[in-house]
């Protein structure tokens, strides 16, 4: 009974640190708070038929590089029809729910043989062969008074196997962002 007590002390006291980094910006675990504010220096273009426009390397564009941290930015209504513009202004943060995504790739045509020592499990893969890849982040939902349509943005770190994966850091944001954005925190 006092062993069982002990574990489960130890287990609260250890998520309640785990708990407590993540509050430290440095950290790769570091979650943006609510009532952040998004200031957007210039405007966005969405083409039409799209409601969402990608910032990646300090540039807007029409998709993305899947193997390095980007957000995108998404407003509510498609149209099919004219390009929409996002004004420069300033956008609160709202709400912030953590997300992953999972993909998984085809086996490759080709396979080539290997000779080698395995352990008995393959991490990562499915059974037919397909490598699972995956990006962490956020959805960052938006407000702004001016710019109603404006819904969320959502930022993800580097598409990666799964054991390797982490949502985009602050300093991963920064670069994301260029002379687009920038990230307030409260």
């Amino acid at each position: 009974m006092n062993r069982l007590l002990a574990v489960l002390l130890a287990t609260t006291l250890l998520g309640c640190a785990a708990m407590e980094v993540t509050r430290d910006p440095g950290s790769p675990f570091f979650v943006i708070p609510e009532g952040s504010v998004i200031e957007l220096h210039q405007p966005l273009e969405i083409r039409p038929g799209t409601a969402r426009i990608w910032l990646q390397r300090g540039r807007a564009a029409p998709g993305h590089d899947w193997y390095a941290p980007s957000c995108n930015l998404e407003v509510r209504t498609l149209d099919r029809e004219r390009s929409q513009t996002v004004a420069p202004g300033t956008f609160v943060i709202r709400r912030v729910q953590q997300m992953e995504e999972r993909v998984e790739l085809p086996r490759p045509e080709v396979q080539l043989a290997a000779v080698g020592f395995g352990v008995g499990f393959r991490v990562g893969d499915y059974d037919d062969g397909g490598m699972i890849g995956m990006w962490r982040g956020y959805h960052l939902w938006l407000e702004s008074e001016e710019q109603p349509d404006v819904l969320r943005m959502t930022c993800k770190g580097a598409f990666s196997t799964t054991w390797d994966v982490r949502p985009p850091s602050l300093d991963d944001l920064r670069v994301v962002f260029g002379d687009i954005a920038t990230l307030h925190l409260p």
